[in-house]
């Protein structure tokens, strides 16, 4: 009997890891022994290219941590797609991809997922499901006996700081809002990263770890290096240009709020014609893009990025550079406000290159930001449609972006193929 259960499990670990670990196996727990693993539990409709019908109601769990399988998994996986100590796009997709194919379990309908405080939303996936594990109808089922919410550590190499994958440009545009005053603006690279939020992950926020459900993470090229302004927009210089001053928390160097997007659009149009460059909002994978320095890890590296940080007082705006900027020299992407991007909030869950929707509704736009201490919503998936008013998930200011010119592009690759 002995030896029979000792090959039941090493034939069970096989099964549950889908990994043969160099070490050799390590005995699953007995058949109907409960364990307990921690990870991202949400519907099968958001981890699916082309769901099915029904997929909204089954419930799966993708394994962070917990045992010594999970544990040996996760590392297996970073070290086959992960070795070095930057992380490309494809290899971002095939680090999703194993712990799609490795580390998830449907969850048996039971009573604990149909509790309203364990359903799959966009605050507190983070999980701790006991259970027995199984296999039927080539998956991995776990069956709850509780589900408790959790917080989750993740490897060291994902919460590492980011290194942005390019230099930003040397020369920066200065915007004239007027003979004395102006806006600098960042030369940023094209580039290419994997968008939004992988399976497995979710980031801090307000005291809860979130992932949006409608996270679909997919690779985006950007094909043309653009400038982005260093910091959002001023009240200062709002109010110069436009002759009034919406924010409700005042000060002329705190970032101006609650203008409405068409008020924007004059704001851009009038800044284009003084200084004969286009300006517009970044779209919300400029944005995104910009806040992740171009990287493919991982968003939500709060540790990493505290220095960032710029909020006041429960919430408050604080002036702007009041902290420190991210690699590419951009203030305050994480701060107390949301920014408004160019494009609307879109779900597509396929590959996209300079992708923009302005949406139907042109006084609408996606808002897209970092509030509070975490590395953004640096997936669109703190993206909202706003017209720039209202207070609190709507508090929102802007940043500027700014066309290159062909001869801007070409100086700027010159630069990059010389080394300078």
């Amino acid at each position: 009997m002995t030896n029979m259960r000792f090959v039941i499990g090493v034939a069970g670990l096989m099964m549950f890891t889908g990994y043969a670990f160099g070490q050799g196996a390590q005995a699953k727990p007995a058949p109907d022994a409960e364990v307990t693993i921690k990870g991202v539990l949400m519907t099968e409709v958001s981890c699916n290219p082309k769901p099915l019908p029904g997929a909204e109601q089954t419930v799966v769990f993708f394994a962070v941590e917990g045992t010594p399988e999970v544990a040996a998994t996760v590392d297996a996986i970073l070290k086959e797609f992960y070795p070095g100590e930057t992380l490309s796009p494809e290899q971002a997709r095939k680090i999703n991809e194993a712990f799609e194919q490795r580390l998830k379990y449907y969850v048996t309908p039971c009573e604990f997922t149909s509790k309203k405080e364990n359903r799959p939303v966009y605050r507190n996936p983070a999980k701790a499901v006991t259970g027995v594990l199984s296999e039927r109808d080539g998956k991995k089922w776990i069956t709850p006996s509780k589900i408790v919410p959790a917080f989750l550590k993740y490897p060291d190499k994902l919460l590492a700081p980011d290194k942005p994958v390019a230099p930003a440009g040397k020369t920066p545009l200065m915007l004239k809002i007027t003979d004395t005053l102006a806006l600098k603006c960042i030369l940023l690279p094209a580039g290419r990263f994997y968008e939004r939020v992988p399976f497995y992950w979710v980031y801090a926020y307000d005291g809860a770890e979130m992932r949006y459900q409608d996270d679909y993470p997919r690779i985006v090229t950007l094909t043309k290096p653009f400038y982005l302004a260093e910091i959002p927009v001023t009240q200062e210089m709002y109010e110069i240009v436009m002759g009034n001053n919406p924010s409700a928390q005042k000060g002329p160097q705190l970032p101006v709020t609650g203008v409405p997007s068409t008020e924007i659009t004059k704001f851009c149009k009038i800044l284009s014609e003084k200084n004969g460059h286009t300006v517009r909002l970044p779209t919300a994978a400029e944005h995104e893009y910009a806040c992740r320095m171009g990287t493919s890890t991982p968003p939500g590296n709060d540790a990493a990025h505290k220095d960032e940080l710029s909020v006041g007082p429960k919430g408050t705006l604080l002036p702007v550079k009041s902290a420190k900027p991210n690699a590419w020299g951009l203030y305050d992407l994480i701060s107390s406000a949301w920014e408004i991007t160019g494009s609307k909030l879109t779900f597509v869950r396929t590959d996209q290159t300079d992708p923009f929707d302005p949406g139907s509704d042109v006084n609408k736009w996606g808002s897209h930001a970092g509030i509070g201490l975490n590395h953004v919503s640096w997936s669109t998936s703190r993206e909202g449609v706003s017209d720039g008013t209202g207070t609190g998930y709507y508090l929102s200011k802007f940043r500027v972006a700014v066309e290159a010119t062909p001869e801007e592009i070409a100086e700027f690759a010159k630069a990059k193929a010389e080394g300078k």
